[in-house]
């Protein structure tokens, strides 16, 4: 909670994580995840969530549906009863801060459940010993439900929502270290991706391309420092009978 940069939110803001602080039907604090990927995209894929979507969508790998309905804030539905507003209240390279609110109302209970949070993801940069940058990250998150007893709280919620966060963090950690392995590897295959993100603005899908180019460009430049220059086979004698090599310029 005192890691919470209340000093640099508004009023609003402070009033909706105080709200949900003060009456927190669960805490969980998530599983350390560290990952290979560039700091700069790492940021840019945290603060445009609607851009991953996007990616989900065009790879086919998830109905989770993300509209950007003003600056900073989404509507998500993740069409198994689910659905809410997300809205990030403090974002900085070293801590974001998101609040959400919504319902569920699926198959698990009779009645909808209405909800809110706030999670507060801390996150490091570093390079291991052979250069490759690195990226620790972790989430607090502070749950009220309502209307939920304590029966439901124990045998329900409290083990599906702690089981589905840590799960659901793990994989989206792992998908950015996808994306910026893929930069580094297939950059033709990334441009082809980015020309298939159709629903985020245009502005946010060129900033994606450079990213990704910068990530390729120091990928090739750290391939070719670790490449030994070839040697010189035109300087050596020619063996009797066999004429020299000739070298091919490029």
């Amino acid at each position: 909670m005192r890691a919470i940069p209340y000093n640099q939110l508004e009023r609003n803001a402070r009033i909706k994580v105080g709200s949900v602080l003060a009456n927190t039907t669960i805490f969980r604090r998530l599983p350390l995840e560290t990952i290979e990927c560039d700091a700069n995209l790492f940021v840019f894929l945290i603060e445009h969530p609607d851009l991953v979507v996007n990616i989900w969508e065009a790879l086919g790998v998830s109905e989770v549906e993300l509209v950007k309905s003003d600056e900073d804030i989404y509507d998500a539905s993740d069409k198994a009863g689910t659905r809410g507003r997300i809205e990030y209240l403090y974002q900085g390279p070293q801590v974001h801060l998101v609040y959400a609110d919504g319902t569920y109302s699926g198959t698990l209970l009779s009645r909808p459940v209405r909800g809110r949070c706030v999670l507060l993801m801390r996150s490091t940069y570093g390079k291991t010993n052979d250069g490759r940058p690195i990226v620790r990250c972790n989430i607090d998150a502070f749950l009220h439900l309502e209307n939920v007893g304590v029966g439901v709280l124990a045998k329900t919620f409290q083990p599906l929502v702690t089981t589905a966060a840590d799960h659901n963090f793990h994989e989206t950690a792992g998908f950015l270290a996808s994306v910026h392995h893929a930069a580094a590897s297939n950059y033709s295959g990334i441009q082809r991706l980015t020309d298939k993100l159709t629903n985020v603005d245009e502005g946010d899908r060129q900033e994606f391309s450079d990213l990704t180019t910068q990530v390729a460009v120091q990928a090739a430049l750290a391939q070719a420092a670790k490449t030994p220059a070839p040697a010189n086979r035109a300087s050596r004698p020619a063996t009797a009978g066999r004429p020299a090599p000739r070298v091919r310029k490029r």
